[in-house]
């Protein structure tokens, strides 16, 4: 009776189970046990039904940002992912939890299936929360506003929706935004690193596992690291302890009911805040994401290119008067931007590397055409600096810099202008003591090309 009251599961997902339920009361009753068959009320098995929802197949759409992030408060966000991954989380069952470690998958597993697209779709989330802004300093806002939930989450116990933030905002998508996190604070990132260690799989996810043991109260465990136990403990323990199965190997039982019953108590202990149900909903919609992983990738591309800032630090460099004095900025242009290491780029990616009107001027070489030799381009910066004499170089830092009074390069003592041709914007520079390059097309002093 108490198996039938406390899991109808076990004999609406298992007809055979419930097929010997029905012919055990039956025999009781022939035999003349009443009280026995009594106790048997088969009715509750067929009442019980468990709804599962299922994914409108239509087309993948894109689906803009939601406004929730920038409406609600970090706590506020933080407990209404707790709600949302608790209500899905509690209608796993015990069959659920067998099924995966049967089988190492969630085949034939929706429910199991649908939390774990939750934790991912979290994760995501994060990710395209902070691409969405278009500059580095309003990522690093999202960043930090991120790192605001993680901690409240923490406060929640919740290690679970924990693991999907900071999973999201370590990401390769988001750990390359070196500009970005450039504006990220001292403090904000030391956080990240504390809560990142917490839930390393370092030493089998030990901290992680300590400060749970210490929880008093609510808590939500990590689902996937318990997964793991549960199939770690399948696959090392056998169920029987001889070759007749006779003897039920108890340690392998108690191990299983350890994990499971921490599992299951998570279920019975609810949230501590209420959460309010059109938030929910709206949220539920902006998690349901259709990017994929290589999408992101190429969103975070766009916002910081790869090598940008790395190729503008290596060209500081003296003038070329030798192939060798080259050495380093080239070293630095190829690493970057020669992805499939064949020893040349193309044009629109060489016009990429901050060098102004000089990478406009380079012409392909004829074998390969659209691309640029590593020999072309040692031979074109020798011809252009040998002809001004040598006296051309590279003095110039490349360095980008905003004046609000007049000033003079450091280098040629020349004024240094801003001035816009039409169709185009050129960056401040000096206005001569650059032979090389040519003047602006507006009226006033010619323009340096230098970046």
């Amino acid at each position: 009776r108490y198996w039938i009251s406390a899991f109808p599961a076990e004999f609406d997902l298992n007809p055979e189970l419930a097929e010997q339920i029905k012919e055990l009361k039956e025999v009781l009753g022939r035999e003349g046990n009443r009280r026995h068959s009594n106790l048997i009320d088969i009715e509750n098995v067929y009442v019980w039904k468990r709804q599962v929802t299922q994914r409108n197949p239509v087309a993948p759409k894109k689906r803009k940002m939601s406004l929730l992030f920038d409406h609600l408060e970090s706590s506020e966000l933080a407990e209404h992912l707790t709600y949302l991954e608790y209500r899905s989380f509690c209608k796993i069952l015990f069959q659920d939890y067998h099924s995966f470690v049967m089988h190492g998958c969630t085949v034939d597993n929706p429910i199991l299936e649908r939390f774990i697209t939750l934790f991912n779709s979290v994760s995501q989330w994060v990710q395209l929360m902070v691409l969405s802004k278009p500059t580095a300093q309003q990522r690093a806002q999202v960043i930090t506003r991120f790192i605001l939930v993680a901690q409240r989450l923490l406060q929640l116990q919740n290690f679970n929706t924990l693991m999907a933030v900071v999973g999201g905002l370590s990401h390769s998508s988001i750990s390359r935004l070196k500009e970005t996190h450039s504006h990220v604070s001292s403090e904000t990132t030391k956080v990240q690193g504390s809560m990142t260690e917490l839930v390393t799989s370092l030493g089998n996810y030990s901290r992680y596992r300590r400060r749970l043991a210490d929880c008093v109260g609510f808590r939500f465990p990590i689902l996937g690291v318990h997964l793991k136990d549960l199939v770690a403990v399948h696959v090392a323990l056998p169920d029987w302890l001889d070759r007749a199965h006779t003897r039920v190997n108890g340690t392998k039982m108690q191990q299983l009911f350890g994990i499971l019953n921490e599992l299951v108590l998570v279920q019975s202990i609810k949230p501590p805040f209420e959460a309010n149900m059109d938030l929910i909903n709206l949220l539920t919609v902006s998690l349901d994401q259709y990017q994929t992983e290589e999408e992101i990738y190429q969103l975070s591309l766009q916002r910081e290119p790869r090598g940008k800032s790395a190729v503008s630090a290596g060209w500081r460099t003296p003038r070329p008067d030798s192939p060798s004095a080259l050495c380093c900025p080239l070293q630095s242009v190829f690493r970057n931007f020669d992805v499939d290491g064949d020893g040349h780029i193309s044009q629109e990616e060489f016009k990429i590397i901050h060098l102004g009107a000089l990478a406009a001027s380079m012409t392909p070489c004829a074998p390969r055409d659209g691309c640029i030799s590593r020999e072309e381009m040692i031979s074109y910066f020798m011809k252009s600096s040998a002809a001004v004499d040598g006296k051309m170089g590279f003095i110039h830092s490349f360095q980008e810099t905003t004046f609000l009074h007049p000033v003079s390069c450091r280098h040629c003592k020349s004024l240094v202008s801003h001035c816009c041709p039409p169709g185009r914007v050129q960056e401040a520079g000096c206005s001569g003591g650059c032979p090389l390059w040519p003047p602006c097309e507006n009226t006033g002093p010619p323009s340096c090309h230098h970046p």
